[in-house]
């Protein structure tokens, strides 16, 4: 199995390749958008290992919640690329992959909450519990969802092990753990965005 992955959800974009249970990653240290350093950096990658777009069986992208714009970028470009090659299009989202890495964690503690710091005290959070199902398999007990920070994790169980941008563990989510969670699931023809709360632009329209 060879998945091409794409995060760009954050700040700092990355691109990872699947191959057959090892992942390669690519992250992208650039003063360019994400719009033009991307599929750039991911060529790079597939040539730097004997392959291009058309060798992947499948494509993957953290869908957000994010930054619009970089969740766009990534939803974009990994649909194009499956149309392209009818090749199926792997969603996965910000906070599972930020829990992701924390899988070991959590037999040890009940619950893994990612939070996503969305400024002026507003972020994006989900708990995850530990699955009995496949090793790397987490159960959402609280699905990813907008919130205020401080409400939100007040109201956390005391079992819960915080992770991410507004948490002491300030981890970001990554393409190797968009291309491991990838790997676990069917793809489809298209992907979408999502989005969960509306843009900055989209809220001042309706204003």
């Amino acid at each position: 199995m060879k998945i091409l992955a794409f995060e760009t959800t954050d700040a700092v974009a990355s691109v990872a390749l699947y191959l057959d249970g090892e992942v390669f990653e690519s992250v992208i240290d650039t003063d360019r958008r994400h719009a033009e350093s991307v599929l750039p950096a991911a060529e790079a990658l597939l040539s730097a290992h004997g392959f291009t777009t058309a060798d992947m069986d499948a494509f993957a992208a953290d869908v957000g919640p994010g930054s619009f714009t970089g969740v766009r970028i990534g939803v974009c470009t990994a649909n194009a690329l499956g149309a392209a090659h009818r090749k199926p299009v792997i969603a996965v989202n910000s906070l599972e992959t930020i829990a992701y890495r924390f899988r070991d964690v959590i037999p040890h503690r009940d619950a893994v909450c990612a939070l996503i710091d969305a400024r002026n005290g507003n972020g994006y959070g989900a708990v995850f519990r530990n699955s009995d199902c496949e090793p790397y398999a987490q159960t959402e007990s609280i699905p990813p969802c907008a919130c205020v920070i401080a409400e939100f994790a007040s109201n956390l169980p005391d079992d819960c092990f915080l992770v991410g941008s507004a948490t002491d563990f300030k981890v970001l989510p990554s393409a190797e753990h968009v291309a491991r969670i990838a790997a676990s699931r069917q793809g489809e023809k298209e992907i979408a965005p999502m989005y969960l709360k509306l843009s900055q632009a989209e809220r001042m329209w309706n204003a």
